[in-house]
C-alpha cells in the first residue's frame, strides 16, 4: 500500500465514510408506495382560510361559488363569527331581509357586544315594514355604536321615517 498516491488514499476514505453512513442511514420497513401517500395528502383547510377563500371568490367572476362556500362554512361551524357576518352582509345586499335578521341574531349570540348586528336587525326590521321592532334596534344600535359614522348617519335616518 506504500505506492499508492494520495488522492487514492481519499477515494478509499471517502468509499469506506460512504458505507459507513449507508449502514446507519435509516431504513424503512413496509409499503413505500403507501407511505408516499399518506404523507402527501393535503392538509386539512381551516375555517379561516375557506372564509378567505370564499371572500375572494365572491369578488371574482364567479360569486356564488364564493357564496355556496361561505354557506357550507356557517353550516359546518355555526358559531363562527366571520362566516355569519359575511352572509348577512351579502343577503342584505340581495334584499333577503329574513336572512338578514337570521344571520345578524346569531352573530348577536356569537357577540353580544357587537353593536353593528342591530343596525342591520334593524335595517331588515325597517325595509320589511316593521317599524316598531325597527325603531327597537336602531336605538340599541345608536346607543352603543362606536367607529360607525356612516352606519350612525344611516339608522339616524332611518329612525327620523319611522318617527
Amino acid at each position: 500500500m506504500a505506492g499508492l498516491k494520495s488522492t487514492h488514499w481519499i477515494a478509499v476514505g471517502l468509499t469506506l465514510a460512504l458505507i459507513v453512513l449507508l449502514l446507519f442511514a435509516p431504513h424503512h420497513s413496509g409499503n413505500v408506495k403507501e407511505s408516499t401517500a399518506s404523507a402527501q395528502l393535503p392538509p386539512v383547510p381551516d375555517v379561516e382560510y375557506r372564509i378567505d377563500s370564499a371572500l375572494s371568490i365572491i369578488s371574482g367572476p364567479a360569486p356564488m361559488q364564493g357564496i355556496l362556500l361561505l354557506r357550507e362554512v356557517a353550516e359546518e361551524n355555526p358559531g363562527n363569527f366571520r362566516a355569519q357576518y359575511h352572509l348577512g352582509r351579502f343577503s342584505a345586499q340581495t334584499a333577503q331581509w329574513e336572512k338578514v335578521m337570521e344571520r345578524f341574531e346569531m352573530v348577536k349570540k356569537i357577540d353580544p357586544e357587537f353593536a353593528e348586528a342591530d343596525y342591520w336587525i334593524g335595517l331588515a326590521h325597517f325595509q320589511m315594514g316593521d317599524a316598531e321592532k325597527a325603531v327597537v334596534s336602531l336605538e340599541s344600535f345608536i346607543s352603543r355604536a362606536e367607529n360607525s359614522d356612516e352606519l350612525l348617519q344611516e339608522a339616524q335616518t332611518m329612525l327620523n321615517q319611522l318617527k
